[in-house]
């Protein structure tokens, strides 16, 4: 075995091994010369998916930056194979929620399995049992219902389970699991709910290495609570991991040698392939395997020209760690440092989302379960050439603020466009309740240059027109930094003396709370006193959903409600009607 180990590094095997990378690629073999049985499908697979393909490991770990085909070219071919070997076998897809699964997970999943020769509704059937002229066996461990499932021609089945369906996991003995976008998953949770099923059945499915298999990919986190995947690195023990590289390697070599020798040659190169896939499928069903990948590695697939845009566009922080996947580090000073995944919340209507087909999207409010019904809505706004963004909120008693989406539009959409796009969302609330308080600073009253009215008054005009009542709160000049500051210091600590805890939901305030995790501080020019920099909104070619736009928002939202709520205790009246 000196031999495999001495060439263990795929990367250079690529570059210096030519007869090896092409018979890892499939790209000299002639199909002719293969037995009938045996169909050859030409795939482009970059070089972390196919590091992942040569370890195989029994437990996987992919911490990959943002376009590096976790989805289509990992969690893919590997649950097919979960499939194939495990006829009647019971697998499972994890995602923090049951949306993540169906409209991000799934689709590039489904693609890659397509890309792979299967088909949908003939090889497998999402959310519906096959048709009985079929004669598809049952799964030995499977589910009492459909809705919740993926069922293949096999007779296996793979169940969509989210943490946040409570006892979606409970009562389940699965024999594979595979989760993306993992930072979202809470780690206690799938330690004492979901990895407690992946048990059992020994006398079906023994000796096969991907039985009980686990793959979790996410792209690199950022939040203390996500910090338990980079962990994982500690359980992989390399040598075992180069060993399994070593191994394929030799593989592919004999493979080729097979294909040009005939007779006992061949069959003895035959013996030899056997016991070296022995020897692989020994040592990787006990193998742990963590990767970290930047999206440079799939430089062919997502390529280079949209690299170095997305380098353009993203601040800093973000190109970092989504794109070059490096490791947070301590650096300038957040505006918001209390911010954390305790003040994150998932809540949506399954009994909504239940209701509607595989593919299609939930696009208003109904399928929101924090939204409540009998409340009106706080609205504030951030306004610009290149951004307009609304975050709102309800206020849940004087205790609470939920911030529950943030939404926005990008050049050459302008105000109209925002209100029209918050209009169509909200519209089944207005129904129930269409009181809306609009909180806004001076920065509303300026002109602008398309319209004859300035920002507030457009604003207050488009909504009033489709039936909401707006109460406005106008509240003078913006705030000073120092003061939004230490007014978000107290409320995300629970200190504020009126509103206790805000929370923010994640699916809804994603770019909000990006916006908000990359804000930082900078000595100010007034007085010595620091203030949020703003320096990346001044750079037409940034993504301008990532920079402060939002989170000023969020800060004028805040502020207002805080504020209104001081008052109103106090017995000041503020609230005009429009």
């Amino acid at each position: 075995m000196s031999n495999v180990v001495a060439s263990l590094d795929l990367d250079e095997l690529l570059l210096n091994d030519r007869e090896a990378a092409l018979a890892m690629a499939n790209l000299n073999w002639n199909p002719e010369d293969l037995p009938a049985d045996v169909q050859v499908t030409h795939m482009h697979y970059n070089k972390p998916q196919l590091r992942s393909m040569m370890v195989g490991a029994n437990v996987e770990y992919a911490v990959w930056g943002r376009g590096t085909g976790k989805s289509e070219g990992l969690i893919s071919p590997r649950t097919k194979r979960n499939v194939e070997v495990m006829p009647q076998g019971h697998g499972c897809f994890v995602g923090a929620t049951y949306l993540q699964l169906l409209e991000r997970t799934l689709p590039p999943v489904v693609k890659g399995w397509e890309a792979m020769g299967w088909k949908r509704d003939r090889d497998f059937w999402i959310r519906k049992t096959p048709p009985k002229s079929l004669n598809v066996p049952q799964p030995i461990v499977g589910p009492l219902t459909p809705e919740h499932c993926i069922f293949f021609r096999n007779g296996a089945v793979a169940s969509l389970v989210s943490q946040d369906r409570p006892g979606s996991a409970n009562g389940k003995t699965v024999h594979w699991i595979a989760g993306d976008e993992a930072k979202f998953l809470d780690k206690k949770a799938l330690d004492n709910e979901l990895l407690m099923t992946n048990r059992g059945d020994d006398q079906y499915f023994g000796g096969i290495p991907e039985f009980h298999s686990m793959l979790f990919c996410t792209d690199m986190p950022t939040w203390k609570s996500a910090m338990w995947i980079l962990e994982m690195e500690d359980k992989m023990k390399p040598e075992r991991v180069e060993l399994l590289k070593g191994i394929q390697v030799e593989i592919f070599k004999l493979w080729q040698k097979y294909l040009v020798y005939e007779g006992r040659k061949k069959a003895a190169i035959f013996n030899q392939i056997r016991q070296y896939q022995k020897y692989w499928d020994e040592i990787r069903a006990n193998t742990t395997y963590f990767s970290e990948a930047s999206t440079w590695e799939n430089v062919e697939g997502f390529g280079r020209k949209n690299i170095l845009a997305m380098k353009e566009r993203l601040p800093k922080f973000i190109y970092r760690t989504a794109i070059l996947n490096m490791r947070p580090g301590a650096g300038e000073e957040d505006f918001y440092p209390h911010l954390n995944d305790r003040h994150l919340y998932d809540a949506y209507d399954y009994g909504h989302l239940d209701k509607l087909e595989f593919g299609t999207t939930a696009d208003d409010c109904r399928k929101d379960a924090d939204l409540d019904p009998g409340l009106p809505l706080h609205t504030a706004l951030d306004y610009g050439a290149h951004i307009n963004n609304v975050a709102t909120g309800q206020l849940k008693g004087f205790q609470r603020f939920d911030v529950i989406s943030g939404m926005d539009v990008l050049q050459p959409q302008r105000l109209k466009d925002l209100a029209k796009r918050w209009c169509d969302y909200y519209e089944p609330h207005r129904r129930t309740n269409n009181i809306v308080y609009y909180y806004y600073d001076h920065t509303a009253l300026q002109g602008n240059a398309i319209s004859e009215f300035n920002y507030a008054d457009e604003w207050i005009a488009l909504v009033s027109k489709r039936g909401w009542k707006v109460k406005k709160i106008y509240l003078g000049r913006t705030p000073a930094p120092k003061s939004r500051y230490e007014m978000w210091g107290d409320l995300l600590q629970g200190k504020h003396a009126k509103i206790r805890a805000v929370r923010f939901n994640r699916n809804n305030c994603n770019y909000l709370l990006e916006s908000m995790r990359g804000a930082k501080v900078k000595a100010g020019t007034k007085n010595g006193e620091y203030e949020k920099n703003k320096a990346d909104e001044r750079n037409p070619e940034l993504d301008q959903r990532t920079t402060t736009h939002y989170s000023d928002a969020a800060d004028t939202l805040l502020w207002g409600v805080t504020t209104n709520q001081v008052r109103k205790l106090s017995g000041v009246a503020v609230v005009t009607s429009s």
